[in-house]
């Protein structure tokens, strides 16, 4: 057997001790009752540990690794990086109160929803992480100071775009206080700990009351100083400015990417994508909105498409029966990959429930799979119902958005042989550290890739109303990385997000004003879908080229959009999507890399 080069085990073992939630939710569970030492001093020994990781595996000689070893090297290097970039630049815990939320919610959560171990080793670890609560949430607030102006190396040691070395010399970076934002989400988000510890009783029982109670005070008593002590300097937006954004942005696609890029094509992609439902509506209007008005509306197209939009997303369910279609939707999906065989199903268990509280101000629906390192857990498919205090017509508005197709859609995406597929496939892998280290890049486009895929495969029988919604869906995350730019790095207003988002992408208002607060209180995540989509289908036209080469073939042309593909001689799509599935969550670069496909032109 050949020697571990990388120290995988050793390596993810250290990591655990340092950063317990962060293991918790990998699948390493030794660590399951303790919390990060969010003080000055701990903070400290996190930087000087991930330096001396880095110098680590920098000095693993190259010639001894093989093509699996030097990509399990680049990525773990690349994660230690983004770490180390969190810790001394963006530096969450002195500005961003929600922070403390996710990091408690994060700890909390896995240990009362899931079953790895046993019931009687969660449970001490559960009650152990209940009494620390209070702690940790104190020197939350203690840590809330804000960030001053940094004097950083050009050199923050992200991946470059190919080609690009690193900069030299020095970067400033403003000063960012506590935004206010953040602090009011996080007051409102603070129930959402003690509904926690309550689940946390309901599910262990009378042992854990009194831990649950004292963590139910802390959550009380944070929401309180958080008013009290820290909304007064509380003077920031939460915007990162364009200087941290570009250095951040590096971090999270791998360097496969720059803002320049993705606004380019992000631009041209917009465009082609409005065209094609234009098109579309033109065709189906007289079904939906009736023959008369869509002559009226035949000179007015963004209308014809608006009001096509509103006559589908009329067939809504209910919001009490979404978690029941949702399930319904995602059974049909399995029904039709067991049938065409596309992919492989996975073995773990789904299961579909409404969003925890703690999670809900991020909204939408989403999957919440089990760590990488755990084998056989559950995934959750996560839906977030109307918020309580939603008037009728923002409820109308939301199932407006979420509409029966829209459904279908959100569980090829989210379910099967999305988010849920895609990363049961991934915690089959046996390499340690590409479990461990998986790229959001990656997963998220695989999502949205995969959408297409399906309707190109003739899920839905050809509903141009389907289609319409998904190309309304596919705007959706198009917009998505032009509205993260516009927000972080090009300072832009609600009034140009709203409409970028309801005036020019026809979503609903609801989830419009969902995604400007989303937008706001995270940076670099929202472009991930769009830039992961572009690399998973540049990743399928070089396989086509290759196989028609092989086969003596011209390559095929990609077209205006993705999806459509022509028939190529050689290439196999189930074959396809199955390589792409046997190499875990990799950034795209390293994903071709592995495949054996030269570099894809970047966009």
């Amino acid at each position: 057997m050949k020697r571990d080069l990388l120290d995988a085990t050793g390596l993810l073992a250290r990591l655990a001790a340092q950063q317990p939630v962060m293991a918790t939710a990998l699948g390493i569970h030794e660590h399951d009752g303790a919390w990060p030492d969010l003080s000055p001093a701990g903070e400290e020994r996190l930087l000087a540990w991930l330096d001396t990781e880095r110098a680590r595996l920098e000095a693993v000689p190259l010639s001894d690794l093989s093509l699996d070893d030097l990509a399990d090297r680049d990525l773990a290097l690349a994660t230690l990086a983004a770490l180390s970039f969190e810790q001394r630049e963006v530096q969450p815990a002195a500005w961003d109160p929600m922070h403390a939320v996710a990091v408690v919610g994060g700890g909390l959560f896995p240990l009362i929803s899931r079953t790895f171990g046993t019931a009687e080793s969660r449970a001490a670890a559960l009650a152990s992480r209940l009494r620390g609560v209070g702690d940790l949430l104190d020197a939350a607030i203690d840590a809330l100071v804000g960030v001053p102006e940094l004097d950083v190396s050009a050199d923050d040691g992200a991946p470059r775009l190919a080609g690009v070395t690193a900069s030299t010399g020095r970067v400033r970076l403003p000063a960012r206080p506590v935004s206010r934002l953040h602090l009011d989400t996080a007051i409102a988000q603070a129930s959402g700990i003690r509904e926690l510890a309550q689940l946390a009783v309901e599910v262990y029982g009378a042992p854990l009351e009194s831990a649950a109670a004292a963590a139910g005070a802390a959550a009380d008593r944070f929401a309180e100083r958080l008013r009290n002590e820290v909304a007064p300097r509380a003077t920031g937006e939460g915007r990162y400015g364009a200087p941290l954004y570009d250095r951040a942005l590096r971090h999270t696609l791998f360097g496969s990417h720059d803002r320049a890029a993705i606004a380019r094509a992000a631009t041209r992609e917009f465009v082609a994508t409005r065209e094609r439902m234009i098109e579309i509506a033109r065709a189906i209007a007289p079904t939906w909105i009736g023959t008369e008005r869509a002559a009226t509306l035949a000179g007015n197209d963004h209308e014809m498409v608006a009001a096509t939009l509103h006559a589908i997303g009329a067939e809504h369910s209910a919001a009490a029966d979404l978690l029941d279609r949702c399930r319904e939707e995602t059974a049909a999906c399995e029904a039709f990959i067991r049938r065409t065989g596309l992919v492989e199903l996975p073995a773990e268990p789904l299961e579909i429930m409404w969003t925890p509280r703690f999670l809900r101000a991020y909204g939408g629906a989403f999957l919440d799979a089990p760590g990488p390192l755990d084998r056989g857990e559950k995934s959750f498919f996560y839906v977030t119902p109307p918020p309580d205090d939603a008037t009728p017509e923002q409820v109308e508005s939301m199932l407006r958005e979420d509409n029966d197709r829209m459904l279908k859609l959100l569980a090829i995406h989210e379910a099967i042989p999305g988010h849920y597929l895609q990363l049961a496939a991934a915690n089959e892998s046996d390499r340690p550290l590409r479990a461990a280290f998986g790229s959001g890049v990656f997963a998220e486009g695989w999502a949205v890739y995969v959408t297409q895929v399906m309707l190109d495969e003739g899920f839905g029988d050809g509903d141009q109303a389907l289609e319409l919604v998904h190309w309304k869906f596919y705007l959706r995350c198009v917009a998505n990385a032009l509205l993260d730019v516009g927000i972080h790095a090009d300072g832009r207003d609600e009034a140009w997000a709203l409409d970028l988002m309801v005036g020019k992408s026809w979503q609903e208002e609801s989830e419009a004003r969902a995604k400007y607060l989303r937008a706001r209180l995270g940076a670099t995540q929202l472009p991930t879908y769009f830039v992961g989509s572009m690399g998973c289908w540049e990743v399928e036209d070089r396989a086509r080229a290759v196989a028609a080469l092989a086969a003596g073939a011209p390559a095929p042309v990609a077209g205006a959009l993705p999806g459509r593909r022509p028939a190529t001689p050689g290439f196999s799509r189930p074959a396809h999507l199955r390589a792409m599935l046997r190499h875990g969550t990799p950034p795209i670069p390293l994903l071709e890399r592995l495949m054996g496909l030269t570099e894809a032109t970047r966009i």
